[in-house]
Formats: C-alpha cells, structure tokens, sequence
C-alpha cells in the first residue's frame, strides 16, 4: 500500500504559473535546420536577414506605360511605343525622350524612365502612339530596395512562421532555416479502471479518454509526443515506464494518480523529486496538479477527471510548452462578463469551461454543460474558460470575471 503525499502546499494558479516560468530554462530546446518551406508553425532560433535588395529592380505599379516626366511638360503629349514588357520580361536599351513602353503590374521599368502613367489616363492614337491626358502626382515605380535592404531582418528571432512567413522567405530563396527542435512528449496514462479501445465494457471499468485528448493537445501545441503508454496502477509499471522515456522526452505526461488515496503514485514520484514546483492548487477542479523536475525531465501529473485533466493542460502544460519554445500562451486571457448567476460557493477559485460571445463592448461568458471535473459533455464545445472567485456569496449575472479564450476552438 503506498503512503500518499502528506505536504500539499496549495497555491495559486497565478503563484503556480510564476513557478514554471522560474524553473523553465530547466529544459532547453536545442536548435535544428529545416527546409523553410516545411517551417509552418516552427519557432524561429535565429534572426533571418534579406539576402539582398527587396525588390531587386524597380517595379511598376500598375498597368500602363513607362515614360520620361521631362516629356509630360505639355499635355496631351504624344509618345511613340516602343515595346510591351509584361510582367517577367526585360527591356535591353534605356529609354529616350519622346519613347514609351506599355507595361504590366510589377513588370521591370526599363533605365531612362522615371514615372508609369496608368492607362486609364491614356489613349491610342495609332497602334504606335500613345496619347497622355493627365498629369499625375506619382511616379507609380517601386524603386530598388523599397521593401526591404539587403541584411534587413526578414523574420525576428522567436517568431513563429505562419504562411505569411513562408512567403515571405520564398521571395527571397530562403531554403533553409534554424528553428527549435519540438518540445518531445512522453506521456503516461494511469490506472486500473481504464479499458483498452475495443475491450467489452465491465462494471467500474472506463475508456481511456484523456490520453488521446493530452497527445492531441500536446501536437496542437507545437510538441512532439514521441511516447503513448497505458498503464496500471502499479509502481513498478510506472517506474519501468518513467524509466524507459528519461533522457529522451522534455516532458513526461500523467494522469491520474495525483490525489490523495492509496494508490497515488504520481504523487510519491513527485515527492521523491529533485524539485517539488506544486503539489497542490487553490483551485477547482484540478487542485491537485503537480508539476516536478525529476532526472532533468519536467514532469506534469494531471488529475484523471476529464474536466480537470483539459483545465489543467490549458493553465500549466500549454503554458509552459509555449514558453519552452519562447512563445506565450495562445490562451488569450480577459475579462468576460457573466450571462447568468453563478451559485455555488468554493473554498478555492472554481474554473467553469464555458462559451463566449462578443457583444457590444465586452465579451458575454457562460457555462456550456456541466462543471463537474468528471464531466466529458463539454470538452468539444468549450471555447473558454473562467474564473469563478473563492468566498461564500454568489456570483450574481453581469460579474466581471477573469477568462482564458482558448486556442484552436
């Protein structure tokens, strides 16, 4: 029989959250070469600096023909076309006074030119004469360098790539980049009740179903979970498993196992740690997440209750992936406005997973199902979470309460 942890000090999600941001560089991501156009999402190691001038000549702005202003004195002025350039074709001479040159949107503007007058304010007078109207107030020519300069910083480092991004180093042959390697994720799913996929449905047995939902949290993130394992509670078990994934994952992943019975496992491991971070939280569900470095490993032992384990990945394991890889967390934290009173009491913050709704000037939250920590009716519809404050009153309709909109949703 184990003897559980018998030192929970609880603390506050927000002491909670200070003491993974303080232990965080306890993991470090080393850095890897990628192809730049694999590099969706990725986490940028190092500045990227243009490899020269952006664009690298000068470009028109629109439709219509290059020209010399010194010819556009007196208007109308007549003007022999001397060529097309559409876009992707040069020009091999300059031009001279009294010559113009039909171009295209972002075609080369040929030496001797300095303004393109759009065509609209153009006319034919013959297939080789062209005629201005107007004067206008624009060269319309993207000049050489315009955009960016040769060493400018294309992408900071620390920047995570979007398609944008990748554009943007495709414009320039940008092939290869330097980014973090992913945080790598093993992940431990305890307990004697769960089944595995197809086994026949028993009295006190259950489905594994915060395992997929942890691995698939954890991809979203940025992460790579290189290990999935579904165990008993059983120490050996688990001492084998947490064996075979140190020294190869960041993070170890549990749940289960972290309250206060007999066979809190997790617990014991944490307490026999190098570093205890929490053990204990003034919240609700979820106060008894524990976070732990063990042999180097971050460690984070979430509750076996469904609506606990989802609360606790998006306030501690989210965060602190996104701080691995120097990013803060997609979990965009506000004030939300209450939709209906809120009447249960809590001796600790109770979290509620709900939805919000931007209406007029602020953003309307409120309960979408259940908020019992065992309760799955939620999970797919919650697009937020929310405070409700400890103490003896209620929460009447309209409180101004803190809120997390979540990622991905």
């Amino acid at each position: 029989m184990y003897k559980p942890v018998d030192n929970r000090n609880a603390i506050s999600i927000d002491e909670a959250r200070k003491v993974i941001v303080d232990n965080i560089d306890s993991v470090k991501l080393t850095t890897e070469k990628i192809a730049a156009i694999t590099a969706n999402h990725r986490i940028i190691a190092e500045d990227v600096t243009a490899p020269h001038d952006f664009p690298t000549f000068r470009r028109s702005g629109y439709d219509g023909f290059a020209m010399l202003q010194s010819d556009l004195t007196n208007l109308p002025a007549d003007l022999k076309v001397v060529g097309d350039i559409p876009a992707g074709a040069d020009f091999d001479r300059p031009l001279v006074s009294g010559e113009a040159v039909r171009i295209m949107t972002g075609g080369y503007v040929p030496d001797g030119a300095d303004i393109v007058v759009m065509l609209e304010t153009t006319r034919m007078i013959d297939k080789d004469t062209v005629q201005i109207t107007e004067i206008q107030k624009k060269d319309n020519i993207t000049q050489i360098g315009d955009y960016f300069k040769k060493g400018d910083t294309l992408l900071a480092k620390d920047t995570e790539i979007n398609p944008g991004g990748i554009s943007l180093l495709s414009a320039f042959d940008v092939q290869e980049i330097s980014v973090y390697k992913k945080p790598t994720i093993g992940i431990i799913t305890t307990g004697s009740e769960l089944l595995n996929p197809g086994e026949k449905i028993v009295n006190g047995k259950i489905f594994n179903s915060n395992g997929p939902m942890i691995r698939d949290l954890c991809k979203e993130n940025g992460a790579d979970v290189i290990s999935y394992t579904q165990i008993k509670d059983d120490p050996a078990a688990l001492k084998s498993a947490v064996n075979d994934l140190l020294g190869k994952c960041d993070v170890i992943i549990t749940d289960g196992g972290v309250s206060v019975g007999d066979f809190d496992i997790i617990a014991d491991l944490a307490k026999s740690s190098e570093k205890l971070l929490f053990n204990k939280l003034e919240m609700r569900p979820g106060s008894v997440t524990t976070t732990f470095i063990y042999d180097g490993t971050l460690f984070f032992g979430l509750s076996g209750n469904p609506g606990a384990c989802f609360t606790g990945f998006y306030l501690y394991v989210e965060y602190a992936l996104r701080l691995m890889q120097h990013q803060v967390s997609r979990c965009i934290e506000c004030t939300g406005t209450l939709n209906a009173e809120y009447t249960k009491t809590n001796m600790y913050d109770r979290i509620l997973r709900g939805q919000y709704k931007f209406v007029g000037d602020h953003i309307e939250i409120g309960r979408v199902g259940g908020d019992a920590s065992g309760n799955l009716n939620n999970l797919q519809r919650a697009t937020c979470m929310f405070e409700i404050p400890r103490g003896k009153s209620i929460t009447p309709k309209e409180s101004e309460l803190r809120t997390w909109l979540l990622p991905f949703k």
